[in-house]
């Protein structure tokens, strides 16, 4: 779902609008709310699984389910230009880094929030979710590959007060710390993934094929994570029908459709005016949550994402591409999402 150029950096035919000058139409603004809807959905679809299907096979599932999707799109598109080449990653390095980053920038953060949200409500996961923006550009500067100045600063502390509202005011009503500190802790596994993508695959190869790539790899990872922490998959005919249809809908919409959609925007409209996704998420995630689980959020959770996503606002403002997203990893040129 980045700042003052803290970039993914994955290289693309060149017609990326990297400052987003391109002219916003209806047909994108239609496109950017369906994404919302896609990754602020996402959570909502987590909490309707998890209730029955482990943490880490919804994890798996989905990295399966995107993955799929995803590669089929590449190989659709590869037909469609009349082109052999699929344009995949090759070599060790680049596949020893995808593999990294499917699994540590996008598995593991996936799994730390779905295993929060046996304890927490969607809603709250997405808002917190909105930190991973101030912990990817804390994490660019500790590599080395951004600097800090006053509006950076002074953005990262008005997030993290942000956090600490939100955060506080839960563990003050009771609230799981270790799920609150797992939901916090996600955010710093999706920067990881931005962060190891700009140092080890930057400006090598096309976005959509790298994310197959990741997602694929990834996918492995989790589910021989998810059999030794798990035991084999609950049977899909033995679940209710609910938990199945979200699983399906965080593959398919929250997973590779949303990859899909985001990179257009990108292509059509630049980083810029797609990072306009980041304000919009953790909205959508506390509506749907309401909505259809009837959750309640408190003061703290209000006034706290408010204050966290002017922080995020602050801390991008000079160059708005820290875009928080179901996987940090994936995203091309200079965002940092997401699970979303």
């Amino acid at each position: 779902m980045a700042c003052g150029k803290v970039r993914s950096g994955w290289a693309d035919s060149g017609t990326v609008s990297r400052q987003g000058s391109s002219a916003f139409t209806t047909r994108d603004a239609l496109l950017l709310l369906l994404l919302a809807l896609f990754w602020g959905n996402s959570f909502l679809f987590v909490k309707l699984a998890v209730d029955v299907i482990p943490p880490t096979w919804i994890v798996a599932g989905r990295l399966t389910i995107g993955g799929i999707l995803v590669s089929l799109i590449v190989v659709a598109r590869a037909r469609l230009r009349g082109d052999n080449d699929l344009r995949l990653p090759r070599g060790w390095r680049a596949l020893g880094a995808l593999l990294l980053i499917g699994s540590f920038g996008s598995g593991l953060p996936w799994a730390l929030q779905a295993w929060g949200q046996q304890y927490l409500d969607s809603g709250l996961m997405a808002v917190l979710n909105s930190t991973t923006p101030a912990a990817t550009l804390a994490l660019a500067v500790a590599a080395g590959q951004e600097r800090l100045y006053r509006s950076r600063v002074l953005g990262l502390l008005i997030a993290i007060l942000g956090s600490v509202i939100i955060v506080g005011g839960e563990v003050q009503a009771g609230g799981p710390i270790l799920a609150l500190l797992a939901a916090v802790g996600s955010t710093v596994g999706y920067g990881f993934g931005t962060v190891m993508t700009r140092a080890a695959v930057s400006g090598r190869f096309r976005p959509l094929p790298a994310t197959a790539v990741q997602l694929v790899l990834g996918a492995g990872v989790l589910t021989m994570l998810a059999l030794g922490t798990s035991g084999p998959p609950p049977p899909a005919w033995d679940l209710p029908l609910v938990p199945v249809l979200a699983l399906s809908a965080l593959g398919l919409l929250g997973t590779g459709l949303a990859f899909l959609i985001y990179f257009t925007l990108i292509e059509r409209v630049g980083a810029t005016n797609a990072s306009m996704v980041t304000y919009i998420v953790p909205v959508v995630g506390l509506i749907s949550g309401a909505l259809v689980r009837g959750e309640r959020f408190g003061a703290n959770v209000l006034i706290g994402a408010v204050v966290l996503i002017g922080g995020v606002w602050l801390a991008q403002r000079t160059d708005p591409m820290l875009v928080p997203e179901q996987g940090a990893g994936a995203v091309p040129e200079a965002s940092l999402s997401g699970q979303r």
